[in-house]
């Protein structure tokens, strides 16, 4: 017979079992509307939570580095072998570290002529080893070799009669995309059109395939600057993926995230339920600052509007990845604020199907509405400290003009070991 503490024993691993199970979301709704799956998930993965621990590898950079100093560090990403590359948009140069942290070479020069950049906005590692840059105005991609022997600068062509500029790139093997805008003029006196765009492009620097794109007007006669309407969540949040996919979040308030074929062609839209949460007045003030910087130069009066809820996927912190097992990692408004201690941020992770299958705490130091985060492999990220500064100094001053009047006073290169 089983005795009283067996009874419970039993009971209450029943218990366990039962809350466990309640505890996993079911799985995802899908229906195909227009010929395009669209997979419904809930607030709640299914395979629940998993933690990571942050172990710290090397550090270049930062007060305590006498030897490398950087300037702006808008983006880090890594090659095939591990090493980092890190792009100092300021001093107009990439710096290659080894996986294990030394510095084995500088990339670029300032200038205008072979392998040489002004205030790059951003950068990529192509498949066979080469490493461009983007020039914002006029919209040019620089390429060296990987030992730094310049290879190439391809002018994009934009819309007929248009002026280009860039914004961003990614790139996985010789799948290259890039977001930006092009310049008309508008319909009537004093008006110029920003018609918004993310698209792949060729080797010549010609459009293959349009992803999305949005329009805002300039009305220089009275002039009102919308961070909604001029800064398209889609100039930060693409990917491109090592098996040929590009994935996108193109909203600012809806959690859906774009999925498209090698061949250009829209397959899956990832939809999950999601609470907005709104920025907090510190950060609504440096946001605004920013902008502020950036517009103290216009020759005309203006209005500036600044969104006070946050967007549904971290556009500024650049929060869409494809992993190389073909996941999507999303980083949401919700992951990088409000976070509970020893958190630096909190991904969501869909599998190839689109499922909603675990969100992937950081446990780490930093803080991801400032830093940056960047995956260079499977189980190591770069952290960026001072990531936002150099974003803001793209836009304006490059200070965030915190409340208390301090801002970042170094920068510096982080790189952590992830486990469980």
């Amino acid at each position: 017979m089983p005795t009283r503490s067996h009874l419970r024993h039993s009971l209450l691993l029943v218990v366990l079992i039962l809350t466990a199970a309640s505890a996993q979301a079911d799985g995802p709704v899908r229906e195909t509307l227009d010929g395009v799956v669209h997979v419904k998930n809930g607030a709640q993965p299914t395979g629940g939570t998993e933690a990571l621990r942050m172990a710290e590898q090397w550090r270049v950079g930062g007060e305590d580095d006498e030897e490398i100093l950087f300037g702006l560090i808008p983006r880090a990403c890594s090659d095939a072998d591990g090493n980092v590359y890190v792009l100092d948009s300021q001093l107009n140069q990439v710096l290659v570290f080894s996986p294990a942290g030394d510095l084995l070479r500088t990339l670029f020069r300032e200038g205008e002529g072979p392998g040489e950049i002004r205030q790059p906005r951003d950068m990529m590692v192509l498949g066979d080893g080469r490493v461009g840059v983007v020039q914002e105005f006029p919209g040019v991609l620089i390429f060296v070799e990987s030992d730094g022997t310049p290879a190439g600068r391809v002018k994009i062509g934009g819309t007929e009669g248009g002026i280009f500029s860039l914004t961003g790139c990614d790139a996985a093997g010789d799948h290259v995309i890039l977001s930006g805008s092009t310049q008309s003029p508008g319909d009537t006196p004093g008006t110029s059109n920003r018609d918004y765009f993310l698209a792949s492009v060729d080797d010549q620097g010609m459009e293959t395939q349009h992803y999305c794109g949005s329009r805002g007007i300039y009305d220089f006669n009275a002039f009102q600057f919308r961070e909604r309407e001029h800064t398209p969540p889609f100039w930060f949040t693409f990917a491109a993926g090592a098996d040929g996919r590009t994935c996108v979040a193109p909203e600012r308030d809806t959690y859906a995230i774009q999925v498209f074929s090698p061949d250009g062609q829209m397959d899956m839209v990832i939809e999950r339920d999601f609470e907005p949460i709104d920025r907090s007045d510190q950060e609504y003030a440096e946001t605004r600052a920013i902008y502020e910087s950036a517009l103290t130069s216009l020759p005309v009066d203006y209005t500036l509007e600044i969104e006070r809820q946050a967007s549904a996927v971290a556009f500024l912190q650049r929060g869409l990845r494809i992993r190389d097992d073909g996941t999507i990692w999303a980083l949401s408004g919700r992951g990088i604020r409000n976070l509970p201690a020893g958190v630096l941020a909190v991904f969501d992770v869909f599998d190839r199907s689109g499922e909603f299958v675990k969100q992937v705490e950081l446990h780490g130091p930093g803080d991801a509405l400032k830093d940056g985060i960047f995956f260079v492999g499977d189980d190591r990220v770069v952290v960026v400290k001072g990531y936002m500064e150099s974003l803001a100094a793209q836009f304006g001053s490059g200070t965030t003009a915190s409340e208390d009047g301090d801002s970042e006073s170094y920068l510096a290169v982080i790189s952590y070991q992830l486990g469980k």
